[in-house]
C-alpha cells in the first residue's frame, strides 16, 4: 500500500525576495509537505516511530533551512528545503507548496514543486 504524510501550511520565517528591501526583514511562508510514508503496515503494526517518518523532526529541518540563508527566489527556497529534508530523511521524493504573502490584492502566490532525492544530488 501507498501511503503519504503530509505537513499544512507549516509556518516558516525566511529572508526571501529580489529587491533588497524585501530580503531586510525576515517574512511568513506557508510550506505544505507531502512525502511518502515508508512502510504503513510495519509503522502501524508496531506503533513504532522508527518505521516512519517523524514528522515533527522533518518540520524542524524544514524551519532550520528556511532561516538558513536568504534567497531572492522562492524556486530556490523549494530546492534548497527539498534538498535538506530528502538527505534528512532519505526520502526518495517530496512534493512542496510554498505560499507567499508579498502582492497586494493577491491572497497569496505559490509554487508548487515535486523533487526527487536523485535530482537534487
Amino acid at each position: 500500500m501507498n501511503a503519504t504524510l503530509s505537513l499544512v501550511d507549516l509556518k516558516l520565517r525566511c529572508h526571501l525576495g529580489v529587491p533588497d528591501a524585501e530580503r531586510r526583514k525576515p517574512q511568513k511562508i506557508l510550506c505544505t509537505a507531502v512525502f511518502p510514508a515508508p512502510s504503513l503496515a510495519k509503522a502501524s503494526a508496531g506503533d513504532d516511530l522508527g518505521k516512519t517518518v517523524d514528522y515533527h523532526a522533518l518540520s524542524r529541518v524544514l524551519e532550520k533551512e528556511a532561516r538558513r540563508t536568504p534567497r531572492k527566489l522562492i524556486e530556490r527556497l523549494a530546492r534548497d528545503l527539498a534538498r535538506a529534508t530528502c538527505q534528512a530523511f532519505r526520502l526518495p521524493w517530496i512534493e512542496l507548496e510554498l505560499k507567499k504573502f508579498i502582492l497586494p490584492n493577491t491572497r497569496w502566490v505559490s509554487l508548487r514543486a515535486r523533487f526527487t532525492a536523485k535530482e537534487l544530488r
